[in-house]
């Protein structure tokens, strides 16, 4: 009767090829894997990037144009400013100061506790056509502001206003290595993860452009220390 089967030396053969079979085949899933984790880390960080951007960007063109800063607070690097709550039209009426807004919600209770400013020209620090409405009073649709006409310095050409909050100062800054956003300083929310190094800048308007913002940020991924530099540029619209 014959027997037929393994020898030794053949099950060991068979064994080391198994092995290295089965280890080659686990590189190869190892690797693809760590290129998948790599691509959506990357792809993390630049949506990331791209959120951050775009959010600055929007409340930057719907702030009060030339109301900008880049100023320190608290050592960190930040570009402030003020968003419009409402904007609209300005007459002098004799001594009176009047004005429409293009909210057809505003009335008297709503914006009393705002401020109007007229042809803003630098920050509000050293602004001098900002009118608190705390004495305001409405007609209908239009408001007025009792004997402020001769507070008026440098008119709009097309009479334009602008209502905003004077205790919402908005500011972004890089704080830790994040990018945060303050409301009067005092409010912060972070908008990005740790990693992120750069610089937000604001150059005023002149006669021969409007105010530019602008914006270097470098975000890092942590993990892999791979990193991504972003830069871009916020023109102002200045419609005086």
């Amino acid at each position: 009767m014959n027997r037929k089967g393994f020898t030794l030396i053949e099950m060991v053969i068979t064994l080391i090829v198994g092995s290295i079979l089965v280890f080659g085949i686990a590189g190869f899933v190892e690797l693809g894997a760590r290129g998948y984790s790599d691509t959506i880390e990357r792809q993390r960080l630049q949506t990331q990037a791209k959120f951050v951007l775009e959010k600055i960007s929007r409340e930057v063109r719907h702030a009060v144009p030339n109301m900008l800063s880049d100023e320190l607070i608290s050592g960190a690097n930040c570009l402030s400013f003020y968003p419009i709550i409402t904007s609209g039209f300005y007459a002098v009426s004799g001594a009176d100061l009047q004005f429409v807004v293009g909210s057809k919600s505003a009335s008297v209770d709503t914006i009393k506790d705002l401020s109007l400013v007229i042809n803003p020209t630098v920050s509000a620090a050293s602004q001098s056509n900002i009118f608190p409405l705390t004495s305001v009073t409405s007609d209908r649709e239009t408001f007025y502001l009792a004997g402020m006409a001769d507070e008026v310095k440098g008119n709009s050409v097309s009479n334009r206003h602008y209502i905003f909050d004077a205790q919402g100062k908005v500011s972004y800054c890089i704080i830790n290595q994040r990018v945060q956003r303050l409301e009067n300083g005092l409010d912060v929310t972070p908008i990005s993860d740790s990693g992120v190094l750069g610089q937000l800048s604001y150059d005023a308007a002149t006669v021969q452009h409007n105010g530019v913002v602008s914006i270097s940020l470098t975000f890092t991924n942590e993990k892999d220390d791979e990193s991504t530099s972003f830069q871009q540029k916020i023109q102002v619209l200045n419609v005086p």
